[in-house]
Order: C-alpha cells, then sequence, then structure tokens
C-alpha cells in the first residue's frame, strides 16, 4: 500500500471477513480532526499520488470489516472506505 510510508501494508484475511488498513486508510485523522474513512495528512504522507493509488487497489477487495490503524472499524467495506477516503483527498 504505497504512499503513507515506505513500506506500508494493508492485511486482508478474506475467510474471516477482515481488512487491517494500518495507516494507509483511517477513519479518524488527528491531525485534522477528520472522521470517516480518508488518508492520514500530508505532512504524514510521503507520496501523495501512490497513496491515492492505493486507494484504487482497496476498492477491488470484496466486502470486509476494515479495522484500520487510527479510528474505530468501518463496517461498510473497503469499495465504500476507499471511496469516501478518495472524496476526502489529500489534506
Amino acid at each position: 500500500m504505497p504512499g503513507h510510508t515506505q513500506g506500508t501494508v494493508a492485511y486482508h484475511f478474506p475467510a474471516l471477513g477482515v481488512l487491517f488498513t494500518g495507516d494507509a486508510l483511517v477513519t479518524r485523522e488527528d491531525m485534522t480532526g477528520h472522521t470517516g474513512p480518508s488518508l492520514v495528512s500530508r505532512g504524514f504522507t510521503h507520496d501523495g499520488a501512490a497513496a491515492l493509488a492505493s486507494l484504487d487497489r482497496l476498492a477491488e477487495l470484496p466486502p470486509a470489516l476494515l479495522l484500520p490503524g487510527h479510528g474505530p472499524a468501518f463496517a461498510d467495506g473497503p469499495q465504500a472506505a476507499a471511496t469516501q477516503a478518495r472524496h476526502v483527498g489529500l489534506h
């Protein structure tokens, strides 16, 4: 999941219906106070274009409970989370 930092990864466990996104996609952004699916603030995202492209990869995954690195779980799935994060954009 390039973008946030070099080596950022997400872990998908389809048999469990769980997706850990770490800081590749969060639901609470502490620097800006934004709540809901988004990318980590620009100050902590090393490559904005790569971070946005990583959202496309998440959107391809089947429905799963999204567990981010910051913020509460997101039950609407990776596609909805990626769409909402893309709408928020880089901030």
